[in-house]
């Protein structure tokens, strides 16, 4: 995944203007309907970071599925977010003192190690002191900034696709349950961590349950409870706008 990631993804994701997804996305609805949603599959949406207590990573397919609607239990096969070893480790260390050798995520980088021969963009034990600080200057970004979105900071005048795919990733589940997938789990554990309360999230598979519960309210007008969902006004045809959050400039995923 890290080698598709490095050396075929983010070089095409550079290149590729949110513009053209969105049309692509258009296309592939009115070809098929069922499988794509009516929301932008682009848009960054808004939410409390503490409402996502869950995660799919472990079973989530690793290409996006942007604005995908898929049926089945995929989201009864969630882990706790906060039981992850990144987020652990990132408690022990700035709630409770711990050295980073001693915390879970030195465990974490052995492991992504010893699976991909990468753990966030390092190739040997060595780069653990390093990505530590990264994830210390990211912490006092947030802390002192609060949370700003990549375009934001790389103040491009046209977004491409990876100013909105390396934020935080979601997958939401037939009851409206955001789900952690991939991407920006520092930033997110740490968002928690400091209580902050709007983050960016850009959001890949909805539940086929939920989309029809979302396109029932948007016929209707009648949202049954769920008219404050941060989905709900994630429309195809509107624009994303930029408010003041976003990733902050330390890669972390």
């Amino acid at each position: 995944m890290l080698a598709v990631r490095y050396g075929l993804t983010q070089p095409v994701a550079r290149r590729v203007p949110v513009a053209w997804a969105h049309r692509l996305h258009r296309l592939r609805r009115r070809l098929a309907p069922r499988r794509y949603t009516d929301a932008d599959p682009l848009r960054l949406i808004e939410i409390d970071p503490a409402r996502i207590t869950g995660s799919v990573l472990p079973t989530a397919p690793r290409r996006p599925q942007w604005g995908r609607v898929i049926g089945g239990d995929w989201d009864r096969e969630a882990e706790r977010f906060a039981d992850r070893a990144v987020v652990r480790g990132v408690r022990e260390h700035f709630e409770d003192g711990v050295p980073w050798r001693e915390t879970a995520l030195f465990d974490a980088f052995r492991e992504q190690l010893s699976r991909f021969g990468n753990a966030w963009g390092y190739r040997t034990l060595d780069g653990f002191e390093p990505r530590c600080r990264e994830i210390e200057r990211l912490y006092t970004s947030l802390s002192t900034e609060g949370y700003r979105r990549r375009e934001e900071l790389t103040g491009r005048s046209r977004p491409v696709l990876l100013d909105r795919a390396d934020e935080i990733n979601v997958d939401v589940g037939r009851d409206g349950t955001l789900y952690w997938r991939a991407y920006g789990q520092h930033r997110l554990a740490i968002a928690q961590l400091l209580g902050l309360k709007r983050v960016p999230v850009l959001c890949h598979r909805r539940h086929r349950r939920w989309q029809a519960r979302r396109e029932r309210g948007r016929i209707t007008g009648r949202f049954d409870g769920m008219a404050d969902h941060p989905d709900i006004d994630a429309d195809t045809d509107t624009p994303s706008r930029s408010g003041r959050t976003g990733s902050s400039g330390v890669s972390s995923r």
